[in-house]
């Protein structure tokens, strides 16, 4: 009488697209918490970073000045909140 078998995790996340999961959170963890807050405000602003890459160098200057502006307000919001560190949590 063979053994059972006991499945394999890693095939069962392929095989149910938790691989995919796994691979968005790894790349997340990766980043810094910087990173992190430009794709959010990127995402808040409705755009990727593929679409900023096609867009016209005047276009593309605009949105990152806004990216600049939004990350100093949220670094002065954190700042009157007590909140120290290079980056913190806004999401919250």
């Amino acid at each position: 009488m063979a053994a059972p078998t006991t499945p394999d995790a890693s095939a069962a996340a392929r095989n149910s697209g938790a691989g995919s999961a796994v691979a968005d959170f790894l790349g997340y963890a990766k980043e810094t918490p910087a990173q992190r807050m430009r794709d959010a405000i990127l995402k808040s602003m409705g755009l990727s970073e593929d679409d900023l890459n096609a867009m016209s160098p005047e276009k593309r200057k605009a949105v990152e000045e806004t990216i600049r502006q939004k990350i100093k307000e949220a670094a002065e919001e954190a700042a009157k909140k007590g909140k120290t560190g290079l980056a913190a949590d806004v999401t919250a």
